[in-house]
């Protein structure tokens, strides 16, 4: 145990009070002398803490279930760059200003001490120091408006209900050189560097900082923070292990993820209190800190599917869907049967968007050229919204393409049942994605059912948003089309047999209405017809 007497002054040996924070109160953490100007943080971190204040990286993630210290730990980071950046600015924001006005903000005001601050404005929301360092509080739900800063040091609070462009924005403002110290030469002159005609300072060192502070959770706190990190520190009982891919490795960037065990002020029975009947998803989240289960995520078990990209042997059978959209994306989606292992790789993908259908043919020629005749396991999959309906004298998507040589059928209508399957290709470790499938990993990353409220439940949470799904319903489509081993394809094949000697008019039925179609009848016979190219 580290003990410290704050009672004496450690310059002057004389005695200490606590000094007057700035809201009027005694400050939680500063002690004053009583003779000399000396002040004295009391605050005396915790391992996990010293971890984060000991990491050098300049953009960090604070990540951790409840009662952890995220807040205490940016404060005191705050408090450390402050004192040394005289004349810096410094961001606190959050999606809106509740999220740090009873938080961050409000523990400054209770604890900074009154004598280190200048002036304030309530209206304007931002604190001055003596020293000239202004700390700005303000909302991020309009990153534009973000644009016009110029920043040595921010920190985002409650970081996942921020918009991502917040964070990405931030970033081009953390160029306040306060925060740095230039390079002199033996005569204590600043040594400047030409960049194309404008000399610039060169610096020998830099300590602007920004730090992202949320619970657990998808989208860019995973993806642009957690996963490209540098180093990734794990603190207390940690469930997930973390697969950084090398190359989107950000020497800039690191991450902490603690658990609520990690902090020892707790009362004893916290973490039993606040998990009593509370379902596992909630508890992995918020007390075990866990990426994986963060709530609502449809694909939470996306990480352990991901490989790094290999050649596909030229003897495994191709598999294709594709997922139409005119404003929004056209994705085709690859895939690749290794029948001895009962494994499915998805190893390539295709996005673009306003493309007419001529393009869309000419690129489905190009993206498969390298497949050889015969090695489907069936024709390519589309959305079944693109077949027919009702009217069958309008022409639809799937004839649009036929034009073309390329036949689609529908895929599986049944969301639930698509989920089911694609979760258990994944969790068997039958379904593996390719690294260079940037788009489609994303999406499985972020894809979430609607946000649940403990004690409520809806009929609508059981259905995922549906948005940023363009390359995961053609991964699903593919998972339906195969068997639930994919080393009982028989021939490989599954199912029955395509023919294009149906009368076009009830193909079109049965994209209208897929379970009367001969495809979903017991398989009779085989056929080596390439569906794709419209050849035998």
């Amino acid at each position: 145990m580290i003990t410290h007497d704050f009672t004496r002054c450690p310059r002057c040996q004389s005695h200490t009070k606590r000094s007057k924070a700035f809201n009027g109160n005694e400050s939680e953490f500063w002690y004053s002398c009583t003779k000399c100007s000396t002040y004295i943080n009391s605050y005396i971190p915790q391992d996990h803490q010293r971890a984060f204040h000991t990491d050098s990286h300049r953009y960090k993630g604070n990540f951790g279930g409840y009662g952890t210290g995220k807040t205490l730990t940016s404060r005191q980071e705050l408090y450390k760059h402050v004192l040394i950046s005289p004349n810096t600015n410094v961001l606190i924001g959050a999606k809106v200003v509740s999220q740090y006005e009873q938080t961050i903000k409000r523990d400054i005001e209770k604890d900074i001490p009154e004598d280190f601050v200048a002036g304030s404005s309530a209206q304007k929301s931002y604190i001055d120091l003596v020293n000239g360092a202004r700390i700005m509080f303000r909302p991020l739900r309009d990153p534009d408006k973000l644009r016009s800063y110029n920043l040595g040091m921010f920190i985002i609070v409650e970081a996942s209900e921020t918009p991502a462009e917040a964070y990405h924005q931030l970033k081009t403002r953390l160029r306040n050189l306060n925060s740095a110290i230039p390079e002199k030469d033996e005569f204590g002159k600043i040594i400047y560097e030409d960049r194309n005609g404008v000399p610039i300072p060169k610096i020998a060192y830099d300590w602007r900082k920004g730090i992202i502070e949320s619970n657990p959770d998808s989208g860019y706190i995973r993806n642009d923070v957690l996963l490209v990190s540098d180093k990734i520190n794990k603190h207390g009982n940690i469930l997930d292990d973390y697969n950084v891919i090398p190359d989107a490795k950000d020497r800039y960037t690191s991450s902490h993820v603690s658990s609520t065990d990690v902090n020892a002020y707790l009362p004893p029975s916290f973490i039993e209190e606040i998990t009593k009947n509370k379902p596992n998803w909630w508890t992995a989240r918020f007390v075990l800190s866990s990426f994986s289960y963060s709530e609502g995520l449809v694909y939470p078990s996306t990480a352990n599917a991901i490989i790094p990209k290999v050649d596909i042997p030229k003897n495994f059978r191709r598999i294709l869907a594709a997922d139409y959209g005119l404003n929004d994306d056209f994705v085709y989606i690859l895939g690749a049967v290794d029948e001895k292992e009962g494994v499915v790789y998805i190893y390539d993908e295709y996005v673009t968007n306003n493309r007419n259908v001529e393009h869309l043919a000419k690129a489905f020629d190009e993206f498969t050229d390298h497949v050889p005749t015969g090695m489907w396991v069936s024709p390519p999959i589309m959305d079944p919204k693109s077949g027919a309906k009702r009217d069958y004298e309008k022409k639809t998507l799937y004839s649009h393409f036929e034009d073309f040589g390329i036949f689609f059928k529908p895929g599986h209508v049944s969301l639930d049942a698509r989920i089911i399957r694609t979760n258990t290709y994944i969790e068997s470790g039958r379904l593996k994605i390719m690294s260079n499938c940037t788009y489609l990993i994303k999406q499985m990353e972020n894809y979430k059912f609607p946000k649940k409220q403990l004690g409520t439940s809806s009929k609508a949470d059981n259905k995922p948003i549906d948005k940023d799904n363009h390359a995961i319903n053609p991964v699903e489509w593919i998972c339906m089309e195969l068997p639930a081993d994919p080393s009982k394809l028989i021939g490989g094949h599954y199912g029955p047999s395509y023919s294009l000697a149906e009368n076009k008019a009830d193909r079109e039925s049965y994209y209208a209405n897929p379970l009367a179609s001969p495809l979903n009848a017991p398989d009779t016979k085989s056929t080596m017809f390439d569906f794709t190219k419209g050849r035998l």
